[in-house]
């Protein structure tokens, strides 16, 4: 951790009083427990923060919110607040456009901006970075600048960061897992996390709906290219059936790597008429983020997405077409 960015932050934070965190659309995991890791410490320096992200707090990350700190940023609602602001921290995202109507709000302003994040193919848009792709999640990064800040790990803040590594490594299984993840882990259980319970909540809270839409996406797979690539849809038909949104569907593009033989897994999920939503997936041995960003989105080499502002259909037939590229033996 580089001392002079350190410090750097010290005096920012005991500079200021007023905070804003927030984080990417569809926040998840590590977006999440980066945000209320840095919350619980920055409220016990007796700081005002506040946290507005895009969209609502999924349900089984709810438990990470107890006290409903979460927002749903809006210009107009939050217009009196916003006067107010003195410093922004981005968590998990260094790319504005993601961050939507509070991105573009602040693309507007010159505001102290932190950035924390450990992905690849940024924008510069911030005061302070510490930005470091080598790292399991943003809850790993956040974890080291806490013990520079030599901050206390209670509890809430153990919880919220062993969330944010367990949900990005795919609990400990994906290659950014690292022998320093199991570490940091390891001090939260000492500590006494409750990591059976975080379990459970992330990852068996599930709707019955949400599964039966499981089971007719895995119903009709598609494959490609001598069967190394494998990929399904869903419809706005298909959600509205089940009651269901676009985000229920997460976790949904991991099942098919479990395919012996299948490389790539490719959800395509209809958003809207003009919008459909693309997670890219892959076993380890091929990178993806190429094909992500070239559809307008990016992220890690073996785990990324785009949200494309075309028609589900047309999506499709593009990005398997791009796909070949990958597989140019079975072209």
């Amino acid at each position: 951790m580089d001392l002079q960015k350190i410090n750097q932050l010290k005096k920012l934070i005991f500079k200021h009083q007023n905070f804003v965190l927030t984080t990417h659309v569809n926040p998840d995991g590590d977006g999440l427990g980066s945000e209320m890791a840095f919350y619980h410490y920055l409220k016990s320096l007796g700081k005002n923060v506040a946290i507005w992200n895009h969209d609502p707090i999924p349900k089984n990350y709810s438990f990470l919110d107890t006290g409903g700190v979460v927002e749903i940023f809006g210009e107009k609602r939050h217009r009196n607040r916003l006067k107010e602001i003195e410093v922004v921290f981005v968590l998990d995202i260094s790319d504005l456009y993601r961050l939507k109507a509070f991105g573009e709000w602040l693309s507007q302003r010159k505001l102290p901006v932190i950035c924390v994040d450990h992905h690849p193919d940024g924008e510069n848009f911030y005061s302070l970075d510490f930005i470091f792709t080598e790292a399991s999640s943003t809850g790993e990064i956040v974890y080291d600048i806490l013990k520079a800040l030599d901050a206390p790990l209670t509890i809430p803040i153990a919880e919220a960061l062993y969330t944010a590594i367990l949900t990005d490594t795919g609990s400990f299984r994906f290659s950014n897992t690292t022998p320093k993840a199991h570490r940091i882990v390891a001090e939260f259980i000492e500590n006494g996390i409750n990591f059976r319970s975080i379990y459970e909540q992330v990852y068996e809270k599930e709707s019955p709906e949400k599964i039966k839409l499981l089971g007719i996406t895995l119903l009709n797979l598609n494959f490609e290219y001598q069967r190394k690539l494998a990929w399904f849809k869903i419809t706005q038909e298909m959600l509205q059936e089940f009651g269901l949104n676009p985000q229920d569907t997460d976790g949904f593009s991991d099942f098919p790597r479990r395919i012996d033989g299948v490389e790539i897994s490719l959800m395509f999920v209809q958003v809207s008429e003009k919008r459909t939503k693309v997670s890219f997936r892959s076993k380890g041995n091929i990178a993806i983020n190429g094909l992500a960003k070239e559809m307008g989105g990016g992220g890690h080499p073996f785990a990324s997405g785009a949200m494309v502002m075309k028609p589900l259909n047309e999506t499709i037939n593009i990005v398997l077409k791009k796909s070949g590229a990958l597989f140019p033996q079975d072209i």
